[in-house]
């Protein structure tokens, strides 16, 4: 029963392995084939990109200290999640920013 288990999970992962693969494949194609219309996306990422870089090297990761051993949370591991938690907020309020702004702007016509 267990040989079984193993192997429906070694397959799960290697179907999902071909799907990112293909959804990965298609939107290359897509990017290359009609760069134009595909620019507003890479200019999102880029920024989304450049966020998180200024996040990651903001943060310091000191508070590792402040974790059991056992936890295996290392200084970088620290680092990276307060990275992401510092990216969740600033794009976090700035949709809070578009959202008013948006709406202000409706109201005031």
């Amino acid at each position: 029963m267990e040989k079984f288990g193993n192997f429906g999970i070694i397959l799960t992962y290697i179907m999902i392995g071909i799907s990112v693969a293909i959804i990965v494949g298609f939107a290359l194609i897509k990017v290359v084939t009609d760069f134009q219309k595909s620019k507003n996306s890479i200019i999102g990422l880029v920024i989304m990109l450049v966020i998180f870089l200024i996040a990651y090297a903001t943060s310091s990761g000191a508070d590792y200290v402040n974790y059991k051993a056992d936890m295996g949370i290392t200084e970088s591991t620290s680092r990276m999640v307060g990275a992401g938690l510092v990216t969740f907020f600033i794009i976090g309020a700035a949709a809070v920013i578009a959202i008013i702004y948006a709406e202000l702007s409706k109201a005031l016509k």
